[in-house]
């Protein structure tokens, strides 16, 4: 308000200045021409006077601080101007009373009605004085034409005062009622742009920040926005799209370019949408009909999200449900087989010892050469039992539930003393070099620190066997972004990268690396990386293996830091 109130103000002397320039100076060049020189130095007075208010208006203007009675007093001033520019050019005669209404009108504008009312007053009162006072002959104002005897009936004097009054209030009334109604209207208009302005910032602040990206086309099949989701969705800008056919990135089949089939329900549709990497996304795609306020279709609008984390989810739900029903029954046939299995260890084991003390009979003759290929016969047994019973175990160790023992443990701790086993035991070679980077040492999770151990052994005797030749296994330890898959984004998570220099994998065997039983050793039995992953899940991570023949593996865990 007080902002607007200088404005005004500030345009009131730069108008005041022009106005009286134009029009004095043009009384000037006219009196000039008529060779009436004598009232050229009045006229010059009045310029000049208005120069000196102008410059005294604008020092006060930076030291008074109530701009309306800055404003008044300019007013007050211009009809003081006015009123020597009326007397000084015939008084009652003079042709220039409307200077007043100039005023007025000035007054309604910066003041309002109530201004206008009391400028008018001011005018009233002064040219009312000054006619009054020439009446009597008390003043007796300049003319600039041809002398000519003042009104002497009292009538005529009061006819053209009440008239020149009347005007006054007139215009009074007039100018401070259009300037109220703008001013109304200006504020209505000014309330109207600020909630316009609201709803556009809260409009383009949703359309900005919303999580499904979003898209929209005119009649013509153009795109004309594209929120930053879908940038970062599609992998495209907005300035790479604008413009461009939606048919150029997106396969919607069914609309065919034909609006008119658009519904108030939306079109549901899914495809595999080509990034701008390369990589293939699952794309689920809501489209429905843009309108205006009249109800007429102008183009579409497409609400899309990626679906990929969601199908890969659903595809390893319905995998795990398979292996679980899978699992289940194997349990129990696995239960039935190491029953029998156990009675017939136990037999050979009896029947062993038994020709083994019938070797000790004196003249067993060629009974010895039967026991011989017996014994070797049942330590083959014996053995192919062990392991089937070891491999039968460690199945059920993995269909079964594993029962977490939860506690605050150090990550560093665990893979230092998971290392220290390693290289005490028969599985670490010498030609083989362990490096460790723990950039933060004080870094503890809530986990069952047996079963983390399982996994950095699982994963470190995975590595040891892919280098036969020797190499360097590097285990590092990092804080991280949550996974979103199980957390909160925002959360903090710990990152174990346990990476390799061997062999590699091979693009066909790492899409199975995860499969129970599968193996490519043949002393293996395909359940390693199968419990090392049901451990980890069972942890709220996630375990990623990147490799490529010839390069080695990097083996890359993620767990929630609590």
């Amino acid at each position: 308000m007080q902002r607007e109130l200088l404005f005004k103000i500030k345009s009131l002397m730069v108008l005041r200045v022009v106005v009286i320039s134009v029009f004095l100076g043009t009384i000037i060049i006219l009196q000039i021409r008529s060779g009436q020189l004598p009232f050229i130095l009045p006229v010059t007075i009045l310029i000049a006077t208005t120069y000196l208010l102008t410059i005294i208006y604008s020092i006060l203007l930076k030291l008074v601080k109530n701009l309306k009675f800055l404003c008044y007093l300019q007013l007050i001033g211009d009809l003081l101007v006015e009123s020597s520019v009326i007397y000084i050019s015939g008084g009652i005669e003079s042709p220039f009373p409307f200077l007043y209404i100039l005023s007025i009108i000035a007054s309604s504008i910066i003041l309002y009605r109530k201004g206008s009312y009391i400028i008018a007053s001011l005018s009233s009162i002064l040219y009312g004085t000054l006619v009054n006072l020439e009446f009597y002959n008390i003043l007796h104002p300049l003319t600039f034409y041809s002398s000519k005897t003042i009104p002497t009936i009292g009538e005529a004097v009061f006819y053209t005062v009440f008239l020149n009054i009347s005007a006054f209030y007139l215009v009074a009334f007039l100018s401070g009622y259009l300037s109220e109604k703008l001013k109304k209207t200006g504020e209505e208009l000014e309330e109207k742009s600020e909630d316009l302005l609201q709803l556009k910032t809260f409009h383009e602040s949703v359309v900005k920040n919303m999580g499904s990206g979003l898209i929209t086309a005119d009649l013509n099949g153009r795109i004309v926005s594209f929120n930053l989701a879908a940038e970062g969705i599609t992998g495209y800008k907005f300035d790479e799209v604008r413009g461009r056919h939606y048919s150029d990135f997106f396969n919607l089949p069914l609309l065919a370019d034909n609006f008119i089939m658009l519904t108030d329900n939306p079109i549901r549709t899914e495809d595999i949408f080509i990034r701008k990497n390369g990589r293939k996304i699952h794309l689920g795609m809501n489209i429905s009909p843009l309108k205006d306020d009249k109800n007429n279709i102008r183009g579409i609008i497409g609400v899309f999200q990626d679906l990929t984390i969601m199908k890969e989810m659903k595809e390893k739900i319905i995998k795990s449900e398979k292996l679980a029903a899978i699992g289940r029954i194997a349990s129990g046939i696995a239960h039935e087989i190491r029953n029998p299995l156990a009675s017939i260890s136990g037999s050979i084991q009896v029947l062993k010892d038994e020709l083994f003390c019938e070797t000790n009979e004196p003249n067993s003759g060629p009974r010895q050469a039967l026991r011989d290929t017996n014994i070797k016969l049942m330590d083959i047994i014996l053995r192919e039992t062990e392991r089937l019973n070891s491999i039968i175990t460690q199945f059920l160790l993995y269909a079964s539930p594993f029962k977490k023992s939860l506690q605050m443990c150090s990550i560093k701790e665990l893979i230092t003393e998971t290392i220290t086993l390693l290289k005490n035991s028969k599985e670490y070679p010498p030609n083989l070099n362990i490096e460790t980077s723990f950039k933060n040492n004080g870094v503890t999770i809530n986990a069952d620190p047996k079963q983390i151990k399982q996994v950095i052994w699982n994963l470190s005797i995975n590595s040891i066997q892919a280098m036969e030749n020797g190499g360097t296994m590097t285990i590092s330890v990092n804080k991280k972004n949550g996974n979103p898959l199980y957390y909160k984004p925002d959360d903090e998570a710990v990152e174990i990268i346990i990476k390799d220099t061997g062999a590699g994998i091979s693009e066909t065997d790492l899409q199975k690396v995860f499969d129970p039983f599968f193996t490519t050793k043949e002393e293996g039995t395909g359940l390693g990386l199968s419990t090392v992953q049901k451990i980890i899940e069972g942890h709220n991570g996630s375990i990623n293996i990147e490799s490529k023949e010839g390069y080695g593996t990097t083996v890359k865990i993620t767990l929630p830091v609590s």
